[in-house]
């Protein structure tokens, strides 16, 4: 059988299989829906969107201002060899050519020839008269040179500053999201935005928009000269310019979509990857590799297409480029010849125009390229713009008193109704409890019965649709959404750890002092296993702690709770994915973390609760229950049945 890490190695029946799951995916609606949703449309808003952008350079004024500035001296200085070179061939001629800066410039060569050949014949002094513009030439490429070096060191600078601006910017406003914009935006898909896609506005910022403005000013600086050496032949060049932005375009509007849709196609395959390697071990237990291949397939089919596209419309706008440009060479060329005949202009002229007319396309060609890598740029940072312009629904209200804290931990819900956005259904309806200072309330129930959405009311992750929900006597509106959850401790039942040191995971970057750390790893019993690390509270743990077990990364999660000594501690079915042992060693730590505080604890197993001061047993979103462990028994109802069958062993096998 062909193992799953060796695609190239498929059986004929596999390679099939891959072939029809990959022809149903590409009319699949599921992934039109995901590429749909990698992609934003914006129509004709790429005016509005560069404007946005351009709006972090005025942090940077005047590093910008330098950079334009130099790049406006590199363009003039770009100019100037062919304008030379056709000064001295004027010279050589014996064509004389009108103009105040002809004059001073020709008197100085006049005198470089006399210091350098005094008395000489007329041909040497024209051979000295070469050598001064030949120096001259040099001198203003050396120029040139300097000046494309700090420019490009300027411009490159001021790239990454304003890349620096924009992920700050994307990763503030990302951690004050509220826990709808997570729900409904995948992981993959937006560290995508936040990393692919940002860079692709480095790339435009750094390289597309340096190169791009050394071209467009080139551009105008060459227009200007040619206007002032020649109107007739300069028009003739001027006229080429509308059928340049005609074929332009006409590019662009053909391959526009194919470039949004090869941008959105590939921000679902790196968002794809992302989720798929994370999810790679569910993949091979359920065999799920054929179907994966197949998704992947699809979207790489998609970038096919779309890029080839592209492609074959950038293969027509390069031919019709060289046309263009080789008709209105050939038209200078001829009209220039006629003009040089008839005495209009010097032979020197139309040189310096020839060599204009070559020099000008590289440029003009070069910005024709740059608009796909615009295009792509633009695209992501459209998505980028759509994360800026994501708007949190839990924020602080006008009410909010930042005075207020936190302090008894008194817990009541009044009345409480709750929908989650978009969905048509109530997950609470009409809830009412309250728990004093100190209570232990718990919470027990089918999936989806409301449990840990009552959790994320306290917390104020969401508000409610109905009624209120009050701590310490106030609505948790009127706390400031930093001193509500500061007062409030979360312990999941999925643990995060993050790649760094058990002191750093256990602080989460707070000030505090070792002794209350070890203080708190004590009362939790998760010293002996920070004693057996090489580096105790400095060892380093791997993201998502995967060198740990799930009973040690809840201890560590215990220990994260107690440190802020919060007066609130939820507590997210702690002990479901570990076994009887660890149940108890976590049962133990439990009672040091909950004791003096209020606890609401979402129960798996229902051996954690039997000491609660109050039980809640719910039923789709509605308390059908509540008393404490022997009431609810003597009742005979639904918690009963739960202890039942939980005594029984099937709990414990859930």
């Amino acid at each position: 059988m062909t193992t799953p890490t060796e695609p190239d190695n498929q059986t004929p029946e596999a390679e099939a299989t891959v072939e029809r799951a990959a022809l149903q995916l590409a009319r699949d609606p599921v992934l039109k829906r995901m590429l749909d949703e990698e992609r934003v449309e914006s129509g004709g808003l790429d005016t509005a969107l560069l404007g946005r952008l351009l709006t972090y350079l005025r942090p940077h004024k005047r590093l910008a201002a330098v950079a334009i500035v130099l790049a406006t001296v590199e363009a003039i200085a770009m100019t100037l060899p062919a304008w030379l070179i056709g000064l001295a061939m004027d010279q050589v001629s014996g064509s004389r050519r009108e103009g105040a800066a002809v004059d001073w410039l020709v008197g100085v060569g006049g005198r470089f020839a006399d210091w350098m050949s005094p008395a000489a014949a007329t041909q040497e002094r024209l051979s000295a008269m070469v050598v001064f513009f030949g120096l001259l030439v040099g001198a203003v490429w050396l120029l040139r040179w300097g000046v494309a070096v700090t420019t490009t060191y300027l411009v490159q600078k001021l790239g990454q500053l304003v890349v620096h601006d924009l992920r700050t910017d994307v990763h503030r406003h990302l951690t004050g999201m509220d826990a709808q914009f997570f729900h409904t935006n995948p992981v993959g898909r937006l560290v995508n935005r936040t990393t692919f896609d940002v860079q692709a506005l480095a790339e435009l910022f750094s390289d597309t928009f340096a190169q791009g403005a050394r071209d467009l000013l080139f551009i105008l600086v060459l227009i200007v000269v040619m206007l002032a050496l020649d109107l007739p032949l300069a028009a003739i060049l001027l006229a080429t310019f509308p059928v340049l932005v005609a074929i332009g375009l006409i590019y662009r509007r053909y391959a526009r979509p194919a470039l949004r849709t090869n941008s959105a196609v590939v921000s679902r395959m790196n968002a794809w990857m992302a989720e798929n390697l994370a999810g790679m071990r569910e993949n091979h237990l359920y065999r799920a590799e054929d179907r994966r291949r197949a998704e992947y397939r699809s979207l790489t089919d998609a970038h096919q297409s779309s890029i080839t596209y592209v492609i074959r419309a950038w293969g027509l706008l390069r031919p019709a480029m060289m046309i263009t440009s080789a008709v209105a060479t050939s038209c200078v060329l001829l009209v220039g010849y006629n003009r040089v005949v008839g005495g209009l202009v010097t032979v020197g002229v139309l040189l310096t125009f020839l060599q204009y007319t070559v020099r000008l396309w590289v440029p003009v060609r070069s910005l024709t390229e740059k608009f796909n890598q615009i295009q792509t740029a633009l695209t992501a940072g459209e998505r980028v713009m759509d994360i800026l312009n994501a708007r949190s629904s839990i924020v602080d209200l006008k009410q909010a008193d930042p005075a207020l804290t936190v302090k008894r931990g008194r817990i009541r819900f009044d009345g409480v109704r709750f929908r989650y956005p978009r969905k048509e259904l109530d997950v609470l309806a009409g809830v009412d409890f309250e728990v004093e200072p100190g209570q232990m309330l718990a919470l027990v129930g089918d999936t989806g019965a409301g449990k840990s959405t009552i959790a994320r009311l306290v917390t104020r992750q969401y508000d409610v649709t109905a009624g209120e929900v009050r701590v310490d006597g106030r609505d948790v509106r009127d706390y400031t959404l930093n001193q509500l959850r500061s007062g409030i401790a979360i312990v999941p039942q999925e643990v995060v750890i993050f790649a760094g040191s058990v002191r750093e995971n256990i602080t989460l970057g707070r000030d505090i002092p070792d002794e209350r750390i070890w203080e708190c790893v004590r009362a939790v019993r998760a010293d002996t296993l920070i004693d057996r690390m090489s580096d105790g509270l400095d060892s380093p743990l791997e993201e998502g702690g995967r060198t740990l077990s799930t009973g040690e990364r809840q201890l560590l999660s215990f220990a994260r709770a107690l440190v802020v000594n919060p007066p609130v501690l939820i507590l997210d079915e702690a002990t479901a994915n570990v076994d009887t042992q660890t149940e108890l060693l976590i049962q133990r730590a439990l009672e040091a973390l909950t004791a003096g505080r209020t606890s609401v604890v979402i129960a798996h197993r229902l051996s954690t609760i039997q000491d609660a001061d109050q039980i809640l047993v719910l039923r789709h979103g509605k308390v059908i229950e509540r008393g404490t462990h022997d009431e609810l028994l003597r009742m005979g109802g639904e918690y009963a049945r739960l202890v039942e069958l939980h005594h029984g062993g099937v709990a414990e096998a859930a």
